[in-house]
């Protein structure tokens, strides 16, 4: 799965390190399918987790 949440963090033009950061530590705090769905990299907050100048 790591290798994945990369992947598409890649694919939506998100920094993927810091994007894989972030992910793993909001989901101890997530307890509704709701708070995983906004860590999903089409729905998390871009200056979060930063955006590459062009998307691979």
């Amino acid at each position: 799965m790591n290798s994945s949440l990369i992947w598409i963090a890649k694919h939506h033009g998100l920094d993927s390190h810091r994007y894989y950061v972030k992910f793993h530590e909001s989901t101890p705090h997530c307890q509704t399918v709701e708070d995983y769905e906004t860590l999903l990299p089409w729905n998390i907050e871009m200056e979060k987790v930063g955006a590459n100048a062009v998307a691979v």
